[in-house]
């Protein structure tokens, strides 16, 4: 006569058996996770530092780049009170923190009405960081945003 089915022993086997491979494969596959994190997290930050730029030009007024902590935000100047354009908690979408450097670093760049980043002394580069990753934007005192750190 035939048993169907499996033993304990076989099936606490095939367990064990996919522990082990999902213990090997899990930091392989973690790394590759936390880059992906980094560069949306540097889109989002690319695109922000864009539109406080050409919402200064479009408005003909000022237009601010905030970072307060892992938080990023756009805010324009209508007449004496700040609208908030876009916001952003980088660690809470991303899992990615938020630095800022530079010979000066500051949480605020502030765009004219022309798109030039001013009471900048250098260039800011805005480092973002998960894990292993980072990446990084640079912002040029001519108010220009580029990937990528800056240049020395």
């Amino acid at each position: 006569m035939r048993r169907q089915g499996f033993t304990l022993v076989e099936m606490l086997l095939v367990i064990v058996f996919l522990g082990l491979i999902s213990a090997i494969a899990y930091p392989r596959l973690k790394a590759p996770a936390a880059g992906l994190s980094v560069r949306a997290a540097l889109q989002q930050t690319n695109e922000m530092l864009v539109v406080a730029r050409t919402s200064a030009v479009q408005s003909g007024a000022e237009t601010r780049f905030i970072r307060s902590g892992n938080v990023v935000r756009t805010v324009m100047d209508s007449s004496g009170t700040w609208i908030t354009l876009a916001a952003r908690d980088l660690y809470t979408l991303h899992g990615v923190t938020v630095a800022i450097s530079g010979t000066a670093p500051k949480d605020t760049i502030r765009f004219d009405a022309r798109g030039i980043a001013i009471g900048l002394t250098a260039s800011e580069t805005i480092k973002f960081i998960n894990l292993t990753a980072v990446d990084s934007v640079c912002v040029t005192r001519v108010g220009k945003v580029t990937r990528g750190g800056c240049p020395s």
